[in-house]
This record gives C-alpha cells, sequence and structure tokens, in this order.
C-alpha cells in the first residue's frame, strides 16, 4: 500500500486546514509506516509542523508533562486546537433545502457526475432529494411529497403515473424508473412545440403589418370592449328590429395569464369535467348537451380561455396528443392541414383555442397513449387562407408562459 503524504500543518486557522483532520491523517501515516510507539510518534510529529508556524512554535514551547504518553498528547493538541462542532441543520433547513432543490427543464434529458459515476440528471436529483428527505425525518412518511412533485417540470410529471406514494422511497423509485432517452424525446417535442407556437406569433405580426385597417377594427373592438354601456346610452341607439344578444363577455380585453401550477391544475380538472364522446349517437347528443350548457354559463360570444374550458367534438384526437388544432386529426399541423376552411368536419375556433391553451401549458401529455386518428377526405382544392384564418383566432391563445 503506497504511503499517504501528509500535508505539513500550520495551525494559522488557515480556511483549508483542519486541525482535528490532519491528527487523523498523521495517525494514519504512523500506522503505515508502523510507527506506534508514542515517543517515536512525537519525534516524528514535528517534522510535519511549518518552520516558524504556529504549530512548530506550541511544539517546542510545549511541557514535558504533555508528552509523556500520545494520549496526553492528543489532549493537549485538542486544547490549543478544539475540534469545531458542527452546526446541526433543523428540521425545517431541511425541508427548505428539499423544495429549493429542484430540477430545472434544461436539465432534463442530459447526464451528470454522481459518485464518480455517469448518470442522467434526474436520477442525481433523486438521490440529493432522498437524502434530504431522510435527513429531515421525513423519509418514511408522505410528508412533503406533493409539493416537490409539484416543482418538477410538466415534461417529466406527465411521466409519473402513480397518484398516490407510501412513502418517499416509492415516489424516488419512479422517478429514477424513468428512462433518460425517452425523457430526451419529450423534451425535444416540447422544444418542437414552442417554435410552432412562436412561428404562429411571428405569422400573425406579419398579418397584423399587411393588414392595417384590420387592426383599426382590432382596436376599435378593444376600445368598446373596455366601455360600460349603461341605459342612458342605449337611448341614444337607433333601434333596428334585430334582437340585442347579451353574453357574459368580459368588459376588458383578455389579458395573458402565467402559467403556474395551479393554472396547469384548473386546466387539468376542466378536461376531466368535459369528457370526450365517441362518434356516435349518443356521443353526439352528449356533446350538443356540453355546448348548449357552455353557452347557457358562459355565453355564445365569451372567449375561451384558460379558465372556461371547451367541450371536444367527438371521434376526433384525444387533447394535447399532438394533434392537429384545425381539424382534430394526428399526422400533421394547422400550417400544413388540408382541409377547406368551410369544410364540415373542421373544428370550431373556440375548440381550436382550448386545444392550443392545453398542449401550451400542459405540452402533448397525451401523445404516447392516444388512439392514432388520421384525416381521409377525397379530392378538393385548399384554400390559401385556410390556416391564416386560424392564427388570427388562435392569437386569443398563448404568448410567452401565457395564453
Amino acid at each position: 500500500m503506497p504511503t499517504e503524504t501528509l500535508q505539513i500543518f500550520h495551525g494559522d486557522g488557515h480556511a483549508k486546514e483542519n486541525p482535528a483532520d490532519f491528527l487523523k491523517s498523521f495517525n494514519h501515516a504512523m500506522r503505515q509506516q508502523s510507527i506506534t510507539v508514542s515517543t517515536d510518534k512525537l519525534d516524528a510529529f514535528g517534522d510535519y509542523l511549518g518552520t516558524s508556524s504556529q504549530a512548530e512554535v506550541w511544539f517546542k514551547g510545549l511541557s514535558s508533562a504533555n508528552k509523556t504518553s500520545w494520549p496526553t498528547f492528543v489532549a493537549a493538541f485538542e486544547t490549543r486546537w478544539p475540534p469545531i462542532v458542527i452546526a446541526e441543520k433543523t428540521k425545517a433547513e431541511y425541508e427548505k433545502e428539499l423544495l429549493e432543490h429542484q430540477l430545472l427543464e434544461a436539465a432534463i434529458g442530459t447526464k451528470t457526475i454522481l459518485y464518480d459515476r455517469e448518470c442522467w440528471a434526474h436520477e442525481a436529483w433523486a438521490t440529493k432529494v432522498m437524502q434530504l428527505a431522510t435527513s429531515a425525518g421525513i423519509a418514511a412518511s408522505t410528508s412533503m411529497i406533493w409539493q416537490v412533485r409539484g416543482l418538477l417540470p410538466s415534461i417529466v410529471k406527465d411521466l409519473l403515473k402513480d397518484d398516490e406514494y407510501m412513502d418517499w422511497a416509492a415516489f424516488i423509485k419512479e422517478v429514477k424508473e424513468l428512462k433518460g432517452t425517452r425523457l430526451a424525446e419529450k423534451k425535444e417535442q416540447h422544444t418542437k412545440q414552442e417554435q410552432e407556437v412562436n412561428m404562429l406569433h411571428a405569422d400573425i405580426a406579419r398579418l397584423q403589418q399587411r393588414n392595417p385597417a384590420q387592426n383599426s377594427i382590432s382596436a376599435l373592438q378593444n376600445q368598446l370592449s373596455r366601455m360600460s354601456i349603461n341605459s342612458q346610452t342605449l337611448s341614444n341607439i337607433p333601434q333596428t328590429n334585430s334582437t340585442p344578444n347579451f353574453s357574459h363577455q368580459p368588459t376588458t380585453a383578455p389579458q395573458p395569464f402565467t402559467i403556474t401550477d395551479e393554472v396547469k391544475n384548473s386546466i387539468r380538472q376542466l378536461i376531466t369535467s368535459l369528457p370526450h364522446y365517441p362518434d356516435n349517437p349518443a356521443g353526439h347528443a352528449a356533446y350538443n348537451t356540453q355546448i348548449s350548457q357552455w353557452n347557457a354559463k358562459w355565453g355564445e360570444g365569451t372567449r375561451v380561455s384558460h379558465e372556461t374550458g371547451y367541450p371536444l367534438k367527438p371521434g376526433t384526437a384525444a387533447i394535447a396528443s399532438s394533434e392537429c388544432f384545425a381539424c382534430g386529426t394526428h399526422g400533421h399541423n394547422g400550417r400544413n392541414c388540408t382541409l377547406p376552411v368551410n369544410h364540415v368536419e373542421r373544428l370550431s375556433r373556440k375548440e381550436a383555442v382550448w386545444r392550443a391553451i392545453v398542449s401550451k401549458v400542459l405540452g402533448t401529455f397525451n401523445r404516447a397513449t392516444a388512439m392514432p386518428i388520421s384525416l381521409v377526405l377525397n379530392q378538393f382544392t385548399q384554400p390559401a387562407s385556410a390556416w391564416i384564418e386560424e392564427v388570427v383566432e388562435f392569437s386569443e391563445g398563448k404568448e410567452e408562459g401565457s395564453a
């Protein structure tokens, strides 16, 4: 066994110098050299002290009584350089560190080094989390599991299947069993979807630049939406034979919303509350009832948002399954959808916006399990304005971190 190289001790309180560790290393070096007699160890001790250092000055001035045996000398050494008492963290501090130790979305699908071994970033994160939960004394319970789970990136949460965990070990086991390659694939899909959204906004900006008249109309509509209508105002409006249609439309233009865990949970609840029915007579009857109930609650003119949700057309692709927002099938997106804009099978604008919002906020979490739905049509000519019309409606949807 090679002899350990012992660092020279100065005893001046240098940050990289620990007196207790030096004493341990000295004892280990003596055993390697088969030096066990106290007098021999004391003779060798001075050779490991820095010249003219505080430690050497102390050692030379030490009385003979403190050098009668090795244990006596160690006691004198520890009196001069007392062992540092580590400040133990409290349970609350460990819990705080547990919440602060987050798995960043940028690290998903990448590898790191743990214990001198290469592993996936989510495995290293899970190992550290288990250590913190054990130190906090909550590893055998379910305490704080859902708080930590809720802070995970949506890409990871979408792949976790369990709704309940017996303890931290069960939660950590499921996280570690996630395939790194699968997470990398989901991350790539998410990135592509973000790029699609950015391209949509670019299309909208180009549209607005090319059609200033439409911009003026939009400005007037926003201005009118902020106006309050009272009886005096109505009395000055010329009467017509048409019957006014009032709805629950908000009096202000829709504002962007921040994507938070609360928003995500709210959207999941809306998806659950609006079942997606099959393409049969019973399914269409239930769907029509959903539409009637939605209109009664929100009003036919209300914009779809993350707070309203919207019923899904029977027989179309599952929501958030990387489907086309224009026709509700797989294999393409709204940019290259070949379904004419006025085709009877085309999704309503409200449903298109709702599908876009869900995919933006929750990602395409149904992509792996959704039944493939393909678009099959007879020959027709695709109008050039089909996607542009959807883009205008989609502009009510998403903005960086908002919809």
